[in-house]
């Protein structure tokens, strides 16, 4: 879910302000609090970032932002669910289980894994 703030920033790209410079100008904030306001925002999937020379440029992407955080959600809880595995993962080795027991750990986790890899490519 955006924010107020996010949502501002993103009415205020709607119109035209497409660096952190001009974003901080309009919000009386810093360039550094806009900069980090915007890679959140692309963090989150709302908005993609341009390098030209030496200046950054943010616009916003046609997806619906609450597909892009859902999505954002989605890949946190596959991340925090691998880490999970791989932390049992360890625990289980260390337990006296069959090779078929073993095999199903070792399958689960693989699969969160390739989830994880695809999910964050798209």
């Amino acid at each position: 879910m955006l924010t107020d703030r996010e949502k501002q920033i993103i009415d205020l790209l709607d119109r035209g302000v497409k660096s952190p410079t001009a974003l901080a100008e309009q919000l009386g904030i810093t360039q550094s609090g806009a900069t980090q306001a915007l890679q959140k925002l692309e963090k989150k999937g709302v908005l993609s970032r341009m390098k030209v020379g030496r200046n950054v440029f943010y616009k916003r992407l046609n997806e619906e932002p609450a597909k892009a955080v859902e999505r954002e959600e989605d890949l946190t809880l596959i991340r925090e669910s691998y880490n999970a595995l791989s932390q049992v993962w360890s625990h289980v080795l260390r337990l006296d289980l069959t090779q078929t027991e073993l095999s199903k750990v070792r399958e689960a986790r693989n699969l969160l894994e390739e989830i994880l890899v695809k999910r964050t490519k798209e």
